[in-house]
């Protein structure tokens, strides 16, 4: 009885949510929404729908952030369904680019497009064509097209939408293919699409029809089987690297724990005297710059007092915590012989300090404060009281629980992701830098104009603080030569510099990105190679067994550069230096986004194969030359240089960076070592403020993988179903990658779960791996795949650890959007 009933339910809910729109009537059926937010028309005539779109310059299109096709929507019914409707296409210029059909949408600005396409300027077509496309994908399926009236069909069965075509009702239809649907469509319609020339379209659809299916509600089912026993190839313990450049908040405002800006009074000087990022403090006071007498770097602030009171300069915007702080002012004066700094918030004073034995001499003045409870935007003032003159060189305040003049909270973040090896100090910004300007006393290190960023470089972070930073966090450095606008003896003082100090440098990079225009000294290809010769040629004289990274580019780009780099160059140099940034539009919807960068370490691990095979096809007989993959990131849109590059990465990017382990995995015999672009704030996997530490999803993929990893990389088979991203082509459901420790004893298992609505259920096979009983698990996931970690909320996302029994393991439940790795101890 109970069976009746519920089939009866079910086919009375069908018939519910289906439908049919003959278009015979003198209006539209209520069910459709009208969308055309920059114009084109619909009209019903002679029982057809007829869509029309005018001339106008580029179209109306639907593609890279553009949506302003016209189309009619309707509501599609939960569960599975499938629709069809009749296409005729009576014109069309031949000189055109356009797309009509039926639309599937997630939303007005993520859908398939199924239907007839023709392309005169982008795809040079001479008729048109059965396309499917999703939104920032083209081409997904293609069927030759001999009629201008064509049925379409399509049919949501579980997890794939199937397509199909007919000339007419008399003939069977015809399966074109099927597309993974990573999120499930909400609205189906009618659309016409133009581009390029944007000429006039009109196409005419007959009958609709939606229909509710029976919903089959299967679990995604994945199977992973390991072969412990098959070392496929070794796992650079250097992949997980990190990169540190001269830019925005990297170092000075994250990784240095300098709190003042332009402490040593240089640059530009506002209209009431004082330098900027400063303020006057007092009455009765004069200020002015001298640029006759200075400490350093051909200017000092001058402070005349000229009555009674206190005269000084001031700095806003300084949060304090309840801790000690430390620093120094560089002064000398006339009739002025102490003076006081201190940390003052609203007029009240926090901390004070007089020193005294002033005099005119230049004098380094240190000082300690401390402050009692936590203050923001407290003012640091340097004052004296009565008549007089002085003259401040240069000061400094940090926390006094610094580390050699870095951020010991910074610090102890990054050590907990155990960088083996650290990039530095650029990038763009070491195509100007002479690092004669980073060493000896930090306060008569001379600022400079950085010209490829537009900034000041105060040289406070220098070659030795970077040998004490990367001493610190028990990395390995890796220094990037000035081979834009430097030269190869400067390269090779460098080195013997660092030799001489006792720093034990193996890698040395040839120049940063000199292919490109935005480059300080660029070069092509040929000049490149040229030039590294030179540099390698000086460099080695002085580390004959150094390991030197020549620039590279992303695969055969740039004019095939890699390969005419390791023609000339290639016995000179042992790494070759591609690069890879993910963007997307930020005008896209967000969905289309996870795709874009969920599916990109696809992309990138096809890169790195084509990259190694352009070298070894190029290279000199008997060298080996392996892939420095030492700049990697997502690069958001919003990440511009007004904001300082920063951002809250989300976990989709924590995901993005997962499947780039794996892929750097699978390539484990010939990428040497990689870099995160950057560690700090600038594309940042940690994030700050003065007084706090944030670890973005990004960091906690590196958590994750840094300490479970092991040395081998093992055969790991991943049957899973494939669905198509834009920006990685042809991208699995799941992806797997095992990893054994050196001694055998401990197995490795990295899952991610791309699909970003549903779970999946992986069955493990170890093969003849015999693991305890117990499983060590980490999990990164949320709610949501847009999820942060923001200052205010630090821990949103943020990976779970628990123990599990080995009968859950290899059979486990992968949560939607989700990274997990497995620890199995023998």
């Amino acid at each position: 009885m109970w069976n009746l009933v519920k089939a009866l339910l079910i086919g009375g809910l069908m018939a519910m949510q289906g439908w049919t729109d003959e278009f015979d009537g003198a209006q539209l059926n209520g069910r459709w929404r009208w969308h055309a937010p920059a114009g084109g028309s619909y009209a019903l005539q002679d029982g057809w729908l007829v869509l029309s779109t005018p001339q106008r310059e580029k179209g109306f299109n639907h593609w890279s952030g553009v949506f302003d096709a016209p189309m009619l929507l309707t509501d599609l019914p939960d569960g599975d369904w499938a629709a069809e409707t009749t296409l005729h296409l009576s014109d069309f210029a031949s000189d055109g680019d356009f797309h009509v059909g039926m639309a599937i949408a997630v939303s007005e600005r993520y859908l398939w497009l199924w239907g007839i396409f023709y392309s005169a300027t982008t795809w040079k077509m001479t008729k048109p064509e059965l396309w499917l496309e999703r939104t920032g994908e083209a081409r997904l399926l293609q069927v030759p097209l001999e009629t201008r009236t064509v049925q379409l069909r399509a049919e949501k069965r579980g997890m794939w939408l199937h397509f199909f075509w007919r000339h007419n009702e008399r003939m069977p239809w015809q399966e074109a293919g099927k597309s993974l649907a990573w999120f499930a469509p909400k609205q189906i319609g009618l659309i016409v699409k133009t581009w390029g020339n944007g000429r006039p379209l009109t196409a005419r659809f007959d009958r609709f029809r939606l229909e509710a299916m029976p919903a089959k509600d299967e679990p995604i089912k994945v199977s992973v089987r390991v072969n412990p026993q098959k070392r496929l190839n070794e796992i650079s313990p250097l992949i997980c690297g990190q990169f540190i450049e001269h830019l925005g908040r990297c170092i000075y405002g994250g990784i240095w724990a300098e709190m003042l800006r332009n402490r040593k009074m240089h640059g530009s000087v506002q209209e009431n005297g004082v330098v900027e990022n400063w303020q006057p403090f007092g009455k009765n006071t004069r200020w002015f710059a001298d640029n006759v007498e200075f400490f350093v770097g051909g200017q000092s602030q001058v402070i005349e007092g000229t009555g009674s009171g206190e005269h000084g300069i001031a700095q806003s915007g300084l949060d304090l915590l309840p801790k000690g702080y430390v620093g120094r002012v560089i002064v000398k004066g006339e009739g002025v012989s102490e003076i006081t700094v201190s940390l003052r918030k609203d007029g009240k004073v926090l901390a004070s300090k007089t020193l005294k034995g002033v005099t005119n001499r230049w004098k380094k003045l240190p000082f300690r404060l401390q402050v009692k409870g936590a203050v923001s935007d407290a003012h640091f003032v340097i004052a004296f009281s009565g008549k007089g003159k002085l003259w401040v060189g240069a000061t400094s305040l940090m926390p006094a629980d610094n580390v050699d003049g870095m951020r010991k909270d910074v610090l102890d973040a990054i050590k907990d992701i155990k960088p083996p090896i650290v990039r530095w100090p650029g990038g763009n910004f070491v195509s100007g830098y002479d690092w004669r300007d980073g060493i000896g006393d930090p306060d008569k290190r001379p600022p400079r104009w950085d010209r490829a960023w537009g900034a000041w470089e105060w040289n406070d972070f220098g070659t030795d603080e970077f040998m004490k930073f990367c001493r610190y966090i028990g990395a390995e450095p890796y220094i990037c030569t000035n081979a834009g606008e430097g030269y190869e003896h400067e390269a090779a003082e460098w080195m013997r510099y660092c030799k001489e100090k006792g720093y034990k440098v193996r890698y040395w990079g040839i120049g940063n990105e000199m292919y490109g225009n935005w480059q300080l000294g660029h070069l092509d290809a040929n000049k490149y190679a040229l030039k590294a010769i030179l540099f390698a040629t000086e460099m080695r004289k002085v580390i004959p067994d150094a390991r030197l990274v020549a620039v590279g580019v992303d695969g055969s780009g740039w004019g095939n550069w890699n390969a005419i780099v390791t023609k000339i160059a290639g016995a000179h140099f042992d790494l070759i230096a591609p690069h890879y940034y993910q963007g997307y539009n930020p005008n896209d919807d967000s969905r289309q986004i996870y795709t874009v960068v969920i599916g990109s370490p696809v992309r990138i691990e096809r890169m790195l194969r084509e990259t190694f095979d352009i070298v070894e096809r190029n290279k000199p007989k008997g060298k080996r030359i392996t892939l420095a993959f030492d700049e990697w990131n997502v690069w958001e849109p919003h990440q511009t240089q007004s904001a300082g590059f920063e951002s809250f990465y989300a976990l989709r990017d924590g995901i993005f960076a997962a499947g780039v382990f794996h892929a750097m995995h699978r390539c484990g015999d010939f990428v040497e070592l990689a870099c995160l672009a950057q560690t700090v704030n600038v594309l940042g996997a940690i994030r700050t403020t003065q007084t706090q530490v944030l670890k973005t999803p990004i960091y906690w993929a590196f958590w994750i993988y840094v300490l479970n990893t092991g040395k081998w990389r093992v055969a790991c088979d991943v049957d899973s179903p494939i669905g198509t991203t834009p920006v990685g082509g042809e991208t699995p459901v799941a992806d797997a990658s095992a990893t054994l420790s050196e001694d055998g004893k401990t197995l490795f298992i990295g899952l991610i779960n791309r699909h970003p609505e549903s779970d999946i259920e992986v069955q493990l096979d170890l093969g003849n791996f015999k693991a305890k009983p117990t499983v060590q698990m980490w999990q990164l996931w949320s709610e949501n795949f847009t999820d942060t970690n923001t200052f205010e909320q630090p821990e949103k996302v943020k990976p779970t650890e628990r123990t599990i029994s080995l009968n859950e393991a290899v059979n486990l439940k992968l949560s939607r959007h989700s990274v997990t790795v497995l620890k199995f101890e023998r």
